[in-house]
């Protein structure tokens, strides 16, 4: 086999990237099993590795994002450093969608560390935003919205 070119690697670099993530989000909507959620945690973070390679910034912290969700399905506080760094990137910051998500995850992880108040906070600015979304990405939203518990 001959050795992958610089090309060839950030080819593959960024196609994995993309593939972690896509699986990511169709397992986040469902993990319940623990093998579930360890996969969840795999993709997430492979396509953390990934995106850290070839991405932008904003590719990066959105797949924190996705890595402070598996986290947080698997009820782990570690969510939080990872949901934060991707809160303080983007707050204020790109569409709705992205508003929306982040919140609802910072929430999650939030309440997941014992911070209610905080939590309640960004839930309602999750809902804030929610409302704003079109109706394609508010179906995409509910999908991950509607599985985070109300703090």
């Amino acid at each position: 086999m001959a050795k992958p070119t610089q090309d060839d690697i950030t080819r593959l670099n960024r196609y994995f990237a993309i593939e972690s993530n896509n699986e990511f989000w169709s397992l986040s909507e469902k993990a319940s099993t623990t093998q579930e959620q360890q996969r969840l945690l795999t993709v997430a973070f492979s396509s953390l590795y990934h995106w850290s390679s070839v991405g932008t910034a904003d590719n990066i912290h959105l797949a924190e994002l996705a890595v402070a969700r598996a986290l947080c399905i698997s009820g782990s506080e570690l969510s939080l450093s990872f949901a934060q760094n991707a809160f303080e990137h983007f707050d204020g910051e790109g569409a709705d969608w992205i508003q929306a998500f982040t919140n609802a995850v910072l929430s999650h992880a939030l309440s997941i560390s014992d911070h209610k108040a905080q939590a309640a906070e960004h839930y309602q600015q999750a809902v804030n935003y929610q409302a704003k979304l079109s109706e394609g990405d508010r179906s995409v939203f509910d999908a991950t919205f509607n599985t985070i518990p109300t703090p």
